[in-house]
């Protein structure tokens, strides 16, 4: 019979793969809602997730509007990515002995890409959306701004290097043994 704990981490992963499908479609969403944009830019307005704001900086120029869309899908490839790495994380732990290279190594990889799409999310934010505002009077909406990432990346750092003690401890129990 299983734990608890394996239920719920079962149902975590599974979760887990859920959330990279959901931000897998919301990527391929809006890189079809790009491509359409310049091929028939009416339909794309009424595309799964587009934004009207995307379509007022497009009539202002395509080339921010190319640069406001690369930053969109690059932050929704790597929120997937990262959903994808908490899914293999959980899928290979083993509750034997969760101290393993391969999840300290998980866990950092895991916190670096939060860092990446905090830094992704945070230059379009901010840099971006204030270099538009002063080239062409359009206000991107607060909504791409996105500090917790920041702050879960800090978080899920702080994690792996437990893991990693951990993982050292466990390596000199087995040698006192």
């Amino acid at each position: 019979m299983k734990t608890r704990t394996e239920i719920v981490l079962i149902v975590l992963k599974y979760l887990a793969l859920l959330g990279g499908i959901g931000f897998s479609l919301e990527c391929g969403a809006q890189i079809l809602s790009f491509v359409a944009s310049f091929i028939n830019p009416v339909w794309a307005e009424r595309t799964y997730l587009a934004d009207p704001i995307w379509f007022q900086i497009l009539d202002y120029d395509p080339g921010f509007y190319t640069v406001l869309m690369i930053l969109i899908i690059a932050a929704s490839a790597l929120k997937a990515w990262v959903w994808f790495l908490i899914f293999e994380l959980l899928h290979k732990l083993q509750l034997k002995s969760p101290f393993s290279f391969f999840v300290t190594k998980r866990l950092e990889l895991i916190s670096y890409m939060l860092l990446a799409v905090w830094f992704v999310m945070t230059f379009m934010a901010k840099s971006y959306a204030h270099y538009l505002q002063k080239a062409s009077d359009i206000i991107l909406p607060g909504k791409y701004i996105s500090d917790e990432y920041f702050f879960v990346a800090g978080i899920v750092f702080i994690l792996s290097q437990l893991f990693k003690r951990g993982m050292e401890m466990q390596e000199e129990n087995q040698l006192t043994v």
